[in-house]
C-alpha cells in the first residue's frame, strides 16, 4: 500500500469534498444568475396574472424561487452580459455561494464590498455567514444609534449655550434697568432736598415778616406760603406720577416681549406685580 493511500484519513476526505461540494456552489451560483436574468425577462413578457402559473406549469418553481434567483441576477448578475462563458463570469463574481449570496443581500449594497474585505467568506458555512451578516447588521445599528446620541448631543449642547447667551443678554439689560432705577431714585432725592429747602427758607421768610408786619399781612403771607407748599408737594407728587407711568409703561413693553422667550418666567413675573400693584394700592393709597 502506497503512503498516498496510507496518509489519507476521513478528515482529509471530509476536507476535500467540502472543498468540491463549495467549488460546485459556486458554480451553482454562476447558473442561478443565468436563471434569474431569464426568468426576468419572462415575466416582464408574461400578461398581468399569468406569472404564478407559468412558473408551475414550464418550470416547476414556485414564485418564492423565482424571486430567489431574480433576486440574485439583479445583485450579481444584472451588469453581466448575457450568455457568458462560465468560467470568465465566475472569475468577475464575488468568491460566494448562491446561499451565501442570498445572505449578503441583507446587507445594504453599499456594504457589501467592505463585509467581503473584512471576513473570511470561503471560509464560513452558510449558518456562520449568516450570523456574521446579522452581527453585521446589529453594529451598524449601534454605530448609526451611536451617531444619533452624539448628534443629540451636539443638539442640546448648542441649546443651552443659545440659552445661556439669552440668560446673559436677559441679565445684562436687567442691569441697565436697575441702574436707570437707581439714577431716578438719585433725582428724585435732589428733588426732595431741594423742595426741603426751598421749605425751610420760605419759613424764614415767613418768621422774617411775622415779625415786620401786622397780624393781616402775616394771615396773607401764611395763606401764600401754604398755596407755595401745596404746590410743591403737587409737582413733587406729579414727577413721582410721570417716573412711576414710565417705569411701568417700560416694565409692560419688556414683560410682553418676553413673554414669547420665556412664558413661564413671563407668568410668575406677571403674579409678582399685579400682587405688588394689589398690595400697594391697599397699604399706601
Amino acid at each position: 500500500m502506497s503512503d498516498s493511500i496510507t496518509n489519507r484519513t476521513p478528515l482529509v476526505i471530509a476536507a476535500e469534498i467540502n472543498a468540491i461540494r463549495h467549488q460546485m456552489e459556486k458554480i451553482f451560483l454562476v447558473q442561478a444568475i443565468e436563471i434569474g436574468r431569464r426568468l426576468k425577462e419572462a415575466k416582464d413578457l408574461l400578461p398581468y396574472g399569468e406569472w404564478g402559473k407559468w412558473l408551475e406549469e414550464t418550470v416547476n418553481y414556485t414564485q418564492r424561487t423565482a424571486d430567489r434567483f431574480m433576486l440574485i441576477f439583479e445583485a450579481y448578475g444584472s451588469n453581466q452580459p448575457a450568455f457568458p462563458e462560465v468560467g470568465a463570469q465566475a472569475q468577475e463574481l464575488p468568491s460566494l455561494t448562491s446561499s451565501q449570496a442570498l445572505i449578503l443581500l441583507g446587507l445594504p449594497k453599499q456594504d457589501r464590498a467592505q463585509f467581503l474585505v473584512d471576513l473570511d467568506v470561503e471560509g464560513l458555512s452558510t449558518r456562520e455567514m449568516k450570523k456574521a451578516v446579522d452581527n453585521w447588521k446589529l453594529a451598524q445599528q449601534e454605530k448609526d444609534r451611536a451617531l444619533e446620541e452624539r448628534d443629540q448631543a451636539r443638539q442640546d449642547n448648542e441649546n443651552l449655550r443659545q440659552g445661556l447667551n439669552e440668560e446673559k443678554d436677559k441679565n445684562a439689560g436687567m442691569s441697565g434697568e436697575r441702574d436707570n432705577l437707581k439714577a431716578e431714585v438719585d433725582v428724585l432725592k435732589k428733588v426732595r432736598q431741594k423742595l426741603e429747602q426751598d421749605m425751610e427758607n420760605k419759613k424764614a421768610e415767613y418768621d422774617k415778616l411775622k415779625e415786620r408786619i401786622g397780624y393781616k399781612n402775616i394771615e396773607k403771607m401764611s395763606a401764600s406760603l401754604t398755596a407755595a407748599h401745596n404746590k410743591a408737594e403737587a409737582n413733587k407728587i406729579a414727577f413721582l406720577y410721570d417716573s412711576l407711568d414710565r417705569t411701568f409703561k417700560e416694565l409692560a413693553y419688556e414683560m410682553a416681549r418676553f413673554a414669547g422667550k420665556n412664558p413661564e418666567v413671563h407668568a410668575m413675573y406677571q403674579e409678582k406685580v399685579k400682587s405688588f400693584l394689589l398690595n400697594a394700592l391697599k397699604e399706601k393709597l
